[in-house]
């Protein structure tokens, strides 16, 4: 991986390697995306057996330092060891960051995880398109707009980012204003949203907008922190009564919630950023926004029509009605709707002086 950033000098990157450098308690940078100090190692070592990091900075040389667990292995008495340079005919991987003014490339070498006996090119393939989804996800609200703030690029092509909610499609039949809730660790903020019936979709879009997991599994909360997305899905262990689980009713549910960086102890954010529980303080309103929301999904997905809500959350009342039957489901127009009643009546008056 090879980025552009400002790069790092000798000292900043070896504390970038080193194992939780940081307190998780240190205050942070309010743009700052990290918490724990794990990340780079343990995304590396999860995949590979030797890591190795080379970064430049403006007007200082390139620095580069290597983590080898085979080389470890062999040290034992000599503990932890981080080697300079890159492993002994793997110089030529480096040479990408060559090219950079500033910048800094991360080299996986010796995969253990990834490369298996059996493995197939198929297999392979199926790999790059699943971190190509993932990627379109966590970072899309950073990948969007006309002048977005990163680019990423995957075997040489641009990565589209995927909007989980449709933003400005067509056929959406509500999403709610921004509601801004004070905690003691900052504010949050919560947008709820409602996604078309699948008949109002094309199968394309209808493929596209399930995302990653599907759309059961995508249903729920999509926890922000810095715009970079930490959870995707899953109703963060509210209910009323007893937890809600991801039902095919609700599949058209999705609640943007955004936590400042101050508010990982508080939500419980783990370092694998897997699960996120909010504090108890606010636990009854997002309960009640995303019961409100569940509820308005489960109208949509029920009715092929999808009920368009009007002012107040309030459905507008469809101009059909569904028949079921053995053999399916029948659409009728509704005579007893007001706006069909009257236009009944009407085209009746008009006959009559006719």
């Amino acid at each position: 991986m090879l980025d552009d950033g400002r790069g790092m000098n000798d000292a900043e990157l070896e504390s970038a390697m080193r194992l939780g450098d940081r307190s998780p308690l240190d205050v942070r940078d309010p743009s700052d995306l990290g918490r724990f100090g794990m990340g780079l190692k343990t995304a590396s070592f999860s995949q590979c057996r030797r890591l190795t990091v080379a970064s430049v900075s403006e007007g200082i040389s390139t620095c580069c330092l290597r983590w080898d667990l085979d080389a470890l292995a062999l040290r034992p008495d000599e503990g932890w060891l981080l080697f300079e340079g890159a492993a002994e005919g793997s110089e030529g991987f480096l040479t990408p960051l060559s090219e950079n003014k500033t910048g800094t490339l991360v080299l996986w070498e010796t995969l253990d995880r990834i490369v298996t006996d059996g493995y197939t090119v198929d297999d392979f393939s199926d790999m790059i398109d699943n971190v190509e989804k993932r990627l379109a996800m966590i970072f899309h609200r950073l990948l969007e707009g006309d002048l977005p703030r990163l680019h990423l690029l995957l075997n040489g092509r641009s990565v589209a980012p995927w909007d989980p909610f449709m933003s400005g499609h067509a056929a959406k039949p509500w999403n709610s204003p921004v509601e801004k809730i004070t905690t003691g660790s900052g504010v949050v903020e919560v947008e709820c949203h409602v996604l078309p019936h699948r008949d109002r979709l094309n199968p394309a879009e209808h493929e596209l907008a399930g995302g990653p997991d599907g759309w059961t599994t995508q249903q729920g909360f999509y926890v922000y922190r810095n715009e970079r997305l930490l959870l995707a899905g899953g109703w963060l262990g509210l209910g009323q009564g007893k937890t809600w689980n991801r039902e095919e009713s609700h599949r058209l549910a999705r609640i943007r919630l955004d936590i400042p960086n101050t508010a990982d102890a508080d939500w419980k954010i783990d370092i694998r950023k897997s699960t996120a529980r909010p504090p108890v303080s606010i636990r009854p309103r997002l309960a009640k926004l995303a019961e409100d929301t569940r509820e308005k999904a489960r109208r949509v997905f029920a009715y092929r029509g999808s009920p368009v809500f009007g002012q107040g959350g309030v459905p507008v009342e469809q101009a059909w009605r569904a028949e079921h039957s053995r053999s399916g489901i029948r659409y009728r127009i509704d005579e007893k709707h007001p706006v069909v009643s009257a236009v009944l009546e009407g085209a009746s008056s008009h006959d009559s002086v006719a």
